[in-house]
């Protein structure tokens, strides 16, 4: 079942999702709330038996939608989760999305492209922690 934002515990169990998955680049709790407060961002979950396998964080720039973060457990992953999280947002969304990624994130890179994400550029040095670059992607409808 996916479902959009439904109450603070949810963002509570999103930060914990954030610092398993994303460590030192994970949204702190505050950030998180911080966030959800602002109308341009949109917070996607996808429950299986009540409890939360991943999510999506949105937000609309405009001219185009970023993809600020996604997120599958790591225990449920390569079970079509993600994918789902991306064709519930395709269904809704009618502009570009944009998102970045790890250069070094080969399986993340495959799952984008595989979705008909394109890459259109490279930010060097992005990531603080590795001064790795990200790989600018796109999807066009």
């Amino acid at each position: 079942m996916i479902v959009e934002l439904k109450d603070k515990k949810t963002l509570e169990d999103i930060a914990k999702f954030e610092n398993e998955i994303f460590g030192v680049t994970a949204f702190s709790l505050k950030q998180l709330e911080e966030m959800s407060e602002i109308e341009r961002y949109k917070f996607i979950e996808l429950y299986e038996d009540e409890k939360m396998v991943g999510y999506v964080i949105l937000l609309d720039s405009i001219d185009v939608w970023e993809i600020m973060k996604i997120a599958v457990d790591k225990e449920q992953r390569k079970k079509g989760y993600g994918d789902k999280l991306l064709n519930y947002i395709f269904n809704f969304v009618q502009m570009p999305i944009m998102l970045e990624v790890r250069e070094n994130n080969i399986p993340a890179i495959k799952f984008y492209r595989k979705n008909g994400f394109e890459k259109i550029g490279v930010r060097k040095n992005y990531y603080h922690d590795t001064n790795e670059a990200a790989h600018i992607m796109i999807k066009e409808f």
